[in-house]
């Protein structure tokens, strides 16, 4: 990362750069500039800085050097955003410094001309952290899949009939579609921390297997695998209440889901697989890589 050729401005985001004697100390929240200290040389400005994650001035001031743009100072951030001012762009820049660290490694594994990311920045311009977040879910698992597997074999947006899946992984015979969603589940929090989540993920989860994956199950080829990715944003609790969901059945996953594929936080990738037919079992050694 590389500070800005121009003096920032308040009102601008920036991370604060790593040092290496303080692996692990860094600042590591967007912050905004608040004031600037002016200076012969660009590099000896100083910045007052108010920590969006600390929700507070920071008591020293930065130098320009220790300082770089969030989050264009990312490169391959600044690609997937393209020239220009993008809307919500900036409400990106406020995530922490690893997670978009994350982020612009994931972006690694993206063919900008031949993936359909519009999809994505149209996403970014709704400005909600949770659809920015449910974007980077399905980044996350593309990264994953991509690594393992190779890019030829991992595909963004299949159509199956009429619907479309966000990933497709064909590789050693097997034809696996993912539909990859983030359940609800921080709202709830504000509910009661013991009440909420596990109906919320739940209903969550209920509403995308119906909605998408049976008429998906009518409509694909016979020998298509349909798997649902959950990001998970607390998995233990949340994985807690799917087991307890699938106890009460309510109604066979398996007629039209296959398995799915659960992960949590961006910057600490843990996978988990359940199947539900021969064929999820089956391919659960496609992800004995990630597991």
């Amino acid at each position: 990362m590389e500070p800005a050729d121009e003096p920032y401005l308040p009102g601008d985001i920036v991370h604060i750069l790593r040092e290496e004697d303080s692996e692990g100390l860094a600042h590591r929240f967007g912050c905004e500039v608040l004031a600037v200290s002016e200076a012969d040389n660009i590099d000896d400005y100083t910045y007052t800085l108010y920590s969006f994650g600390l929700e507070r001035v920071l008591s020293t001031d930065y130098n320009h050097s220790r300082l770089y743009p969030s989050p264009r100072g990312y490169q391959n951030i600044t690609e997937f955003l393209g020239e220009g001012h993008v809307q919500g762009e900036r409400l990106l820049g406020k995530f922490k410094r690893p997670d978009l660290e994350m982020i612009d490694e994931c972006l690694t594994v993206v063919d900008k001309q031949e993936d359909a990311t519009k999809d994505w920045i149209n996403e970014l311009r709704k400005e909600d952290v949770d659809r920015i977040n449910s974007v980077f879910a399905e980044l996350v698992l593309l990264y994953q899949l991509r690594t393992a597997y190779g890019n030829e074999c991992v595909s963004l947006n299949a159509h199956v009939g009429k619907k479309d899946f966000d990933l497709r992984l064909t590789v050693d015979g097997e034809d696996v579609w993912i539909e990859v969603t983030k359940p609800d589940f921080t709202d709830a929090l504000s509910d009661g921390f013991a009440m909420g989540f596990s109906k919320t993920t739940q209903n969550s989860i209920d509403r995308k297997l119906k909605r998408k994956f049976k008429k998906a199950r009518d409509s694909a080829p016979e020998d298509a695998v349909l798997i649902l990715g959950i990001y998970y944003e607390e998995q233990n609790n949340q994985n807690f209440a799917m087991e307890r969901w699938l106890d009460q059945e309510y109604y066979d996953v398996g007629e039209i889901c296959d398995g799915w594929l659960s992960y949590t936080h961006l910057t600490n990738t843990q996978i988990g697989y359940q199947s539900f037919t021969n064929a999820g079992k089956r391919c659960r050694s496609l992800f004995e890589e990630m597991l």
